[in-house]
């Protein structure tokens, strides 16, 4: 074996790096992890979990490989499996519960500027957004939206009726805040 699969199969068993094995030609499906082993006929992979946890091992034929990705994902998912105890600590929030009939704007005035958790708000009961809460007025508020890899996706306005649910810190909100704080750390792009 003398190919580029080759070279990255066996510099991700050896540093135990994060690649991205995609097993179809539509390119949906893939296994995210760092290769144990492998040979001609099959590779056994450490899976990690999207929130940097060990999520047991795959053993697939080599000839379902499609596709390797060394990319941003997987850059993200290397910080996340040597920094994955950080998302299991939750910080202590407290947000105070009011019988007041505004009792969704207090809370936005409570996270208003909060920069050191993100929060995450559902409107209509359909759409997700997460972010820094900025802005807040009496109708609407400006949302400064972190995407799912930590990326600052620009800011957002919305109004205060439209939403159905508020998320404080949960373990997604957390994975979204911790790469962000990464990608903000560094220059991402060319380390």
């Amino acid at each position: 074996m003398n190919s580029n699969f080759y070279k990255i199969l066996q510099q991700s068993k050896a540093n135990q790096s994060i690649i991205a094995i995609y097993n179809d030609a539509g390119g949906d499906n893939f296994w995210a992890g760092y290769i144990l082993d492998f040979n001609e006929e099959y590779f056994t992979m450490q899976h990690i979990s999207k929130y940097g946890h060990k999520d047991g091992i795959l053993m697939e034929p080599f000839s379902k490989i499609n596709r390797i990705d060394v990319d941003d994902y997987c850059k993200c998912l290397n910080y996340l499996k040597e920094h994955y105890h950080e998302l299991d600590e939750e910080k202590k929030i407290q947000l105070t519960a009011t019988s007041e009939e505004n009792w969704m704007t207090q809370i936005l005035n409570e996270l208003n500027d909060e920069t050191d958790y993100v929060t995450r708000i559902q409107l209509n009961n359909d759409s997700r957004f997460s972010g820094f809460i900025r802005n807040v007025t009496e109708d609407d508020f400006e949302l400064k939206c972190i995407g799912s890899e930590g990326t600052d996706e620009g800011s957002l306005y919305f109004q205060i009726d439209d939403i159905s649910s508020i998320r404080v810190n949960d373990l997604e909100a957390r994975r979204r805040h911790l790469l962000y704080n990464y990608r903000r750390s560094i220059d991402f792009f060319n380390e």
